[in-house]
């Protein structure tokens, strides 16, 4: 099973990009900060595994 990742770094339009509490990528959260503003994130998963993912890619949950 492939672990999970986590959200390290937001983007915001207006700021650019920002350190945000580290939180696992789910719907939720990816919810939760699409209301506050945030367009997408960095997200790590491991040392060397680190992507910019879209808040809008994220998928809800059934």
């Amino acid at each position: 099973m492939a672990r999970e990742r986590t959200i390290t770094h937001g983007y915001r339009l207006a700021v650019g990009w920002e350190k945000i509490g580290r939180r696992p990528l789910t719907p939720e959260n990816a919810r939760d900060l699409r209301a506050r503003g945030y367009t997408m994130v960095i997200a790590k998963r491991g040392l060397f595994d680190s992507r910019e993912i879209s808040l809008n890619q994220v998928a809800p949950p059934n």
